[in-house]
């Protein structure tokens, strides 16, 4: 028996190439789960969308309960309410009725790699084309503001184009990032999503957390998932949180200074993600040329019309001659504040990249291969 058969079994009635599967989401608890986000989005989808169970990993092979004792209820003079936990694979109908994967589970304590073998077997049993990994993180960020999710990948086209706030960290290892690194390894498309929880609120539920990282899921790959209850449930947590900041003095500078503090980070990536293109040398040279023959070809024109034309070109050119040495070009957003875009930047075929995701059905990446187990 392999190590994958031994630490995961199929449920009997479960035949796993047979799935219509294409999104593997992953809510396996690290040492770190702010704002308990990852418990939350998965009660979230098993809550509200029709799920079944596929198979389950052996807890006994993997888990020190030493570590991560569950609860249990002692009621006067006997114990009940023990649930043993465990890692159980989920199919989930989202509500278009499109198909996903769940695994949900303890981060294991043991056996990590045999772990990993047996999860990228579950992917190429079901021919699953994009991993997604969640995790949340305590920062230094207000209540009062978005939650940010970090994106991290196996390769840059997943991450859609947004810059991470970190550099290079070395940190403990997790089960999950272990697990993205053997995956990416094997060609395999894992996506990173990091919410940012506020710091002094990481010990209790945010579902704003969970909110952000079910928002983040959806624009990735096109599931149709319900969000009304976080929606709510993260209503009633904000206000209650207002209350108490409201009536602390402490708690209220604290907040302003990271709403100061946020805003102004915000503003600065805003500034930098906007990319101004400068005229050059030549290219007002070609303007100034252009410019001189139409004044060449009105020359024969009345002079009334000549003289109307010619105040107006000219004034447009030194205005545009002014421009130029100052520096500054007017920027679309600066013309069309009021009008939507229609442009569109260069498409997936042609650049060579994988498509994005877009709002028909689940993403599908590029797969993996199997030299893994060659």
């Amino acid at each position: 028996m392999s190590d994958e058969d031994e630490l995961f079994s199929w449920s009997p009635d479960v035949d796993p190439s047979a799935l219509d599967v294409s999104t593997l989401i992953m809510t396996l608890g690290a040492f770190i789960d702010a704002g308990h986000a990852q418990h939350l989005l998965r009660q979230s989808l098993l809550s509200e969308l029709a799920h079944r169970p596929l198979g389950q990993f052996s807890l006994d092979e993997i888990l020190d309960h030493r570590d991560s004792r569950p609860p249990i209820i002692f009621d006067e003079n006997h114990f009940e309410g023990y649930e043993t936990p465990t890692i159980t694979l989920h199919e989930v109908t989202d509500e278009l009725e499109q198909h996903f994967l769940l695994l949900d589970g303890p981060e294991p304590a043991l056996r990590w790699e045999g772990m990993a073998r047996a999860i990228e077997r579950i992917i190429r049993q079901t021919d699953v084309r994009l991993s997604i990994v969640t995790q949340s993180i305590p920062m230094a960020a207000p209540h009062t503001r978005p939650v940010q999710v970090t994106r991290w990948a196996s390769r840059p086209e997943l991450i859609l184009g947004e810059e991470s706030p970190f550099g290079k960290i070395q940190m403990p290892a997790s089960f999950p990032a272990m697990l993205s690194q053997r995956l990416a390894e094997h060609d395999h498309d894992v996506l990173g999503l990091a919410a940012h929880v506020p710091h002094y609120l990481s010990d209790l539920d945010y579902p704003d957390a969970a909110r952000g990282l079910l928002d983040a899921i959806r624009k990735t790959t096109g599931l149709a998932l319900p969000s009304h209850a976080l929606a709510m449930a993260a209503g009633v947590v904000r206000a209650q949180i207002s209350n108490q900041v409201d009536n602390s003095e402490e708690l209220s500078a604290m907040v302003h200074n990271l709403e100061e503090q946020y805003d102004s980070q915000n503003g600065q990536r805003e500034i930098e993600s906007k990319h101004v293109v400068l005229p050059s040398a030549d290219d007002i040279g070609a303007e100034a040329e252009a410019f001189l023959r139409a004044m060449d070809t009105d020359s024969d024109s009345p002079s009334e019309t000549e003289d109307a034309e010619g105040t107006g070109d000219a004034g447009n050119a030194e205005t545009t001659e002014g421009t130029a040495q100052r520096g500054e070009v007017e920027t679309p957003e600066d013309r069309h504040d009021d009008e939507p875009s229609t442009g569109a930047g260069p498409s997936a075929e042609a650049s060579g990249q994988d498509e994005g995701p877009d709002d028909e059905g689940p993403y599908r990446p590029r797969h993996g291969d199997d030299s893994w187990h060659s």
